[in-house]
């Protein structure tokens, strides 16, 4: 279960096998100790639709706090012909990852995209491999192959880069495009000896 503190607003996920029978249950945020209640039927409530997009198409998810950040990838993603979903709220954005199927999916590096990343961490190495993750304003230089690593995605854009974020992201996606290629051909090849 994903839960978030109301107080210091950081996220984290509760095992299963640690979730009370009762529907209201009461526990203390491991980063700031307060007290947070969860309410299981109100958190029920509260579910977030499948997306539909045309088949085939590239769908490219965000979660960026940073509004004005948001606008212009967004904007970068629809001029290139890529279908784009968003979200400003950890719970929805957690619901929409799980159920929707993403080729792209763009964060802001911070403690709520943490518990995105602990999700994409539990998918089959098929399914990584064809998700470009790329994360943004981190406190660390653009493109650089050992954080991006160290991070669990395949790039990173650093704050200082926001004003030319557009041009990253395109060098970012070049980059994606160039690891998946022989991906993409050996799989072909299997399917027509197959």
């Amino acid at each position: 279960m994903d839960i978030s503190c109301t107080h210091c607003k950081s996220s984290f996920v509760l095992p299963d096998d640690r979730i009370p029978e009762s529907k209201k249950f009461k526990l203390n945020c491991p980063k700031c100790r307060e007290l947070i209640i969860v309410d299981q039927e109100i958190e029920n409530d509260k579910i977030v639709a499948p997306e539909h997009f045309p088949h085939d198409a590239t769908v490219a998810f965000l979660f960026v706090q940073n509004k004005d950040l948001a606008n212009r990838i967004s904007l970068f993603l629809k001029q290139r012909g890529i279908f784009v979903s968003d979200s400003s709220l950890v719970h929805e954005a957690l619901d929409k990852v799980r159920i929707n199927y993403y080729n792209i999916l763009i964060l802001e590096e911070s403690e709520k995209s943490k518990s995105i990343l602990a999700i994409v961490k539990k998918w089959n190495g098929m399914r990584r491999r064809d998700v470009n993750i790329i994360l943004v304003e981190t406190n660390c230089q653009s493109l650089h192959a050992n954080e991006a690593f160290f991070r669990g995605v395949n790039s990173v854009v650093g704050a200082q880069d926001n004003q030319r974020i557009e041009n990253v992201l395109d060098l970012a996606l070049g980059e994606f495009k160039s690891y998946i290629e022989p991906w993409n051909i050996a799989a072909k090849k299997l399917h027509l000896k197959g």
